[in-house]
């Protein structure tokens, strides 16, 4: 019976153009992208960036941690030019 199922699934994926049906994430694309930024908290993803789709297993999230460094110009700020 499993083998049926999972039949099914791929092929109402495919219908789909691939996509999950849960999480709606392409089979080999990128999770939603959120921020997380220590200088606005309150702007900042809230969830668990490591959280997976129940039904696919993929990442939901793609994270970009906003870091914040010294200003060019300062000791050790600006980073180093090639």
């Amino acid at each position: 019976m499993s083998f049926i199922k999972s039949r099914l699934r791929s092929l109402e994926d495919h219908t789909r153009g691939g996509r999950c049906q849960e999480c709606g994430l392409l089979p080999d694309g990128q999770g939603y992208i959120v921020l997380i930024d220590e200088e606005d908290p309150e702007r900042s993803f809230k969830g668990d960036p490591d959280e997976r789709c129940k039904r696919c297993g993929r990442f939901l999230y793609t994270v970009i941690e906003v870091v914040y460094g010294s200003p060019a110009g300062e000791e050790g700020g600006g980073g180093k030019p090639y």
